[in-house]
């Protein structure tokens, strides 16, 4: 999600004396939170997490440290291990589609001490799976955490944390309302401001383009082309002049998936604006009728919910020919009336969700870190054809 756009808490992550020792002895390696450490023969592994706790749309060091726990020394205890080669996975359980990540990770001067460079693009809970080959050990080390997330809004500090990318989008030309224009987009690094050409693949594509107007009243998901110096090029009309907000949904190589947006002006009359206004669970467009529900009502806020879209048919039959789009049953894209939130997910992917989406029965899972009044669209295909169907939601108590 932009406030970054996509689960079981571990409770408390206060860190306790372990975690400030230099080198624990036995009776303190035993104290780690539940879920935070594991044994693997005779190696201890601890995961450290901010005592404030993680918070997505921000870089921070989660750290761990690996013990060898034959080796104990009367005074410091057990030994750290030093020269380990390290790798990190970390995925989104819940959100299957999602590219996984390959963080960097680094040694933090004290032996068996390491540090994983970790970005959140949102809230939910994640999993960090590590890979240490340890010299002397003929196989790796493996163990997973589940950490979980904090949304961005839940941090007492206001100040804006810079996000690792950005995305920048100019016009071949005038942008004129009604008149074609080819529009050039650019992912950069935010440090070195280079353009970003390597990406993993996100539901069969680079580049997913969000576009809307400024009052959600228009929407497009489109998927530009990408040109031999790293740009990204697509052609679009826009249906009249003003702002309209421009996301870039896309995953660089193993930082994972990543929503970047932006403002574009489009000249020529504007349109004028229309209020969002929750207006039922039951929309129909092309044939196709969606009743909308949530799992939780009211929809909560900072936690993940189930969101059904039950399609049927002009004979009100159950729509049991959907066919794969981008790689999935359906796509749910959310954004928040200010722009600065959004969601893009997809159905479930496990036996019992494609059996489900194949009956008319599509779930999306979705989390909303604030409250307020959201506009959802959810897009199927049905012979050959796209369609998409929007919702207004409200949230908690509006601002």
């Amino acid at each position: 999600m932009f406030t970054n756009t996509r689960r079981v808490a571990l409770g408390t992550l206060a860190l306790v004396a372990l975690l400030s020792a230099p080198n624990p002895t036995l009776a303190q390696v035993a104290s780690a939170p539940a879920g935070l450490q594991k044994t693997i023969g005779k190696y201890t592994l601890t995961l450290r997490l901010p005592t404030e706790g993680v918070f997505a749309g921000e870089q921070i060091d989660i750290e761990f440290r690996l013990l060898d726990t034959s080796k104990i020394d009367p005074v410091s205890g057990a030994t750290g291990v030093a020269r380990v080669q390290t790798k990190a996975i970390v995925t989104m359980p819940e959100m299957a589609g999602m590219p996984a990540q390959s963080p960097k990770i680094h040694t933090e001067g004290v032996p068996g001490d390491y540090g994983i460079e970790c970005y959140f693009p949102h809230g939910g809970q994640y999993q960090i799976a590590l890979s240490l080959s340890v010299p002397g050990e003929s196989k790796p080390l493996t163990a997973s955490f589940l950490v979980d997330v904090q949304d961005a809004e839940a941090r007492q500090s206001k100040k804006p944390v810079p996000k690792p990318y950005f995305v920048e989008v100019k016009s071949v030309g005038a942008a004129v309302a009604g008149k074609p224009v080819e529009l050039r987009f650019a992912i950069r690094n935010m440090k070195t401001k280079a353009i970003v050409k390597d990406f993993d693949i996100a539901h069969t594509k680079v580049f997913h383009l969000l576009m809307t107007s400024k009052d959600l009243s228009w929407f497009a998901h489109e998927h530009p082309e990408a040109q031999p110096d790293g740009t990204f090029t697509h052609t679009q009309i826009f249906p009249s002049g003003g702002e309209y907000r421009i996301y870039g949904d896309v995953a660089p190589k193993g930082a994972g998936s990543q929503i970047l947006g932006t403002t574009l002006k489009v000249a020529g009359p504007a349109a004028k604006p229309v209020p969002l206004v929750v207006a039922g669970t039951k929309n129909t467009v092309d044939g196709i009728t969606a009743n909308f529900s949530a799992a939780t009502s009211p929809i909560p806020i900072g936690k993940s919910t189930m969101l059904t879209f039950k399609l049927t048919d002009s004979a009100g039959k159950p729509v049991t020919n959907l066919e794969p789009y981008l790689g999935a049953f359906g796509h749910l894209m959310i954004i928040h009336q200010d722009g600065q939130t959004v969601v893009h997910s997809h159905p479930a992917e496990d036996e019992r969700g494609l059996a489900e989406s194949k009956k008319g029965n599509v779930a999306f899972n979705a989390r909303f870190p604030k409250p307020g009044v959201y506009k959802a669209w959810g897009q199927f295909q049905r012979g050959g054809k796209v369609v998409t169907i929007p919702f207004v939601v409200k949230v908690g108590a509006a601002k």
